[in-house]
């Protein structure tokens, strides 16, 4: 290894930086790219209702796809060498196939009646609508599952620009092609499929390609490596998936309480706004999971990472301060969002609710991406099961009690990560003391190639 790749591999602020930011971008631009296809949906026979529809059929597919959450984090832990890196594409080609035949079994006319009539409320050309997207989503769906194994080897060799770049190029070729069809006369729900499935296309083309070189460079069998099977590793993704579902599950049961507040409507409108900001920050902020793993500690009193989550989780907050301020956000609120003074005022509530709430966000990324280094996947399952009850038991709480429904579920959001946070930590303590305590004795170098396994 040469001293420059060392110093790459070496954790530092600018290095940590470099990492991050490209996957934050990613995290927080790939929300740009539904209301964009939006424009060509809406623009239907049936015009909002279709939109409506198509959402409803999406939001499943997404629920479905979140089987795969942890593909990327279970890549970035074992294909480290080519041997393992053939297996994780083996596993991820499995977890291809299961989801593939969940997404068409619910198709079928036996089970769509039952899950998009009587569990989601659609009926007639809605119901229709709903299950054909959910269908025709599926090649969407397999892009986004095969882009997994070249955006692990970019990943690990910390060249998350490229991997961004693809991105920014999706969604850039989505941007250009929404309002062509607009132009062109071809809206409704088909070509709203075909609008958002080209450039996943495009981008698990492109990734594959930026990530080759680094295939070719892949030693064939790690020295000190971790012959895991495949079997191995696919158990491990379960957890790390599972959370994922569990947290997709959670949207639904927020959804659903705050609609049954005092103004229920006005209040889920003024929680979807603002949550619909808050969101792409959050996520982008749970990529230091990604950064725990690419600089992972040398021993137990290696803070840095952690404390770089912690800045982390303060600069995305301080993204949305300037919509506290009343100019601002009765702008983006009011003129923009169509919500009432008063909603702007309500929405801007949620939004200093917010900035603890990202904070934990960071920190509990740095707990998974922890969690997921030291191979106990189970530790991010508890916290992410522990994520969804105290979810629940806090909106219960805070409804039985009359707490006002825009505050509601950014509070049991802030509730829920905190508990997950401290969960994973909780587990990861009791891992250090149940193992070797001088785990982990770090590597001469951070570069993957010299990271212990266990």
């Amino acid at each position: 290894m040469t001293a420059q790749t060392a110093d790459k591999f070496a954790f530092t602020p600018w290095n940590a930086t470099r990492f991050f930011v490209p996957l934050f971008l990613q995290a927080a631009s790939q929300s740009l790219t539904y209301p964009l296809v939006g424009v060509v949906v809406a623009h239907g026979l049936h015009g909002a209702r279709e939109f409506s529809a198509f959402s409803q059929g999406f939001m499943l597919m997404f629920l479905i796809g979140t089987l795969g959450f942890g593909l990327v984090t279970t890549g970035m832990v074992y294909a480290k060498d080519r041997l393992g890196y053939l297996r994780f594409r083996r596993v991820n080609a499995l977890v291809m196939l299961i989801i593939s035949a969940l997404q068409c079994a619910l198709a079928l006319p036996g089970i769509a009646p039952f899950v998009f009539g009587r569990l989601l409320g659609l009926e007639g050309v809605q119901l229709d609508i709903a299950r054909w997207s959910m269908l025709f989503g599926l090649p969407a769906q397999l892009a986004f599952l095969l882009r997994n194994v070249p955006q692990v080897l970019l990943y690990n060799d910390h060249a998350t620009g490229r991997a961004n770049l693809a991105t920014i190029l999706r969604i850039a070729l989505t941007a250009l092609l929404a309002p062509l069809f607009h132009l062109l006369g071809l809206v409704g729900w088909v070509w709203g499929c075909v609008c958002l499935t080209l450039p996943v296309f495009l981008e698990s083309f492109l990734m594959d390609c930026f990530a080759r070189p680094y295939l070719r460079r892949l030693p064939m069998i790690l020295r000190d490596g971790e012959k895991a099977t495949v079997g191995r590793i696919f158990l491990f993704n379960i957890p790390l998936s599972l959370g994922g579902t569990l947290l997709s599950l959670s949207v639904f049961m927020l959804n659903a309480i705050i609609n049954r507040t005092d103004n229920g409507a006005s209040m889920l409108a003024v929680h979807l706004v603002a949550i619909g900001l808050i969101n792409p920050v959050s996520f982008g902020a749970l990529r230091n999971q990604a950064v725990a793993i690419g600089f992972p500690q040398r021993d137990l009193r290696d803070q840095r990472t952690f404390l770089f989550a912690l800045a982390t989780g303060v600069v995305l907050a301080a993204l949305l301060l300037p919509l506290t301020i009343p100019a601002v956000g009765d702008w983006y609120f009011c003129a923009i969002q169509n919500l009432s003074p008063h909603e702007g005022d309500l929405a801007r509530q949620v939004i200093w609710w917010a900035f603890p709430f990202l904070l934990f966000q960071a920190v509990r990324g740095h707990a998974e991406g922890l969690a997921a280094y030291r191979h106990r996947p189970n530790a991010v399952l508890a916290g992410q099961a522990v994520f969804f009850g105290v979810l629940v038991s806090v909106l219960i709480t805070l409804f039985h009690f009359g707490v006002s429904g825009h505050v509601m579920g950014i509070i049991a959001l802030l509730c829920a990560s905190v508990a997950t946070f401290l969960t994973i930590r909780l587990g990861l303590a009791l891992a250090w003391i149940e193992d070797d305590p001088d785990f982990p004795k770090g590597p001469s170098s951070s570069h993957p190639s010299t990271w212990p396994h266990r």
